[in-house]
């Protein structure tokens, strides 16, 4: 009952409770967002959404570095942390966007 009313005051109070916030959304603020800009669009850094790579090359990127892109360390980013960005960046993309998109001309990391 105590919960319920301390929720209630935080709604009518005008804070935003989003307790189904993606578990990869914090982790990218932190580490992505600087260089890939809010939402992945791209800022000083490429584009990350749409994601047209799966969750191990991503991480091979993160860990190994790319062109501008320094490595990032096990230490700033865990490897399940890099895989949760990956699902929180597919989550930002909708089927109805792909229209709107040209694919860039960014073609990752060489192998």
């Amino acid at each position: 009952m105590c919960l319920v009313f301390v929720l209630g005051l935080l709604l009518v109070g005008g804070i935003a409770v989003d307790a189904q916030e993606h578990p990869g959304a914090e982790p990218y603020r932190q580490v992505c967002q600087l260089c890939h800009g809010a939402g992945a669009r791209g800022d000083i850094a490429p584009a990350l959404v749409p994601l047209v790579f799966d969750a191990d090359y991503v991480l091979a990127v993160v860990r190994e570095g790319y062109s501008q892109m320094p490595p990032i360390s096990s230490r700033e980013l865990s490897d399940d942390q890099v895989r949760d960005v990956v699902g929180y960046l597919e989550s930002l993309f909708t089927p109805e966007q792909e229209s709107d998109t040209d694919g860039g001309d960014y073609a990752g990391p060489r192998n």
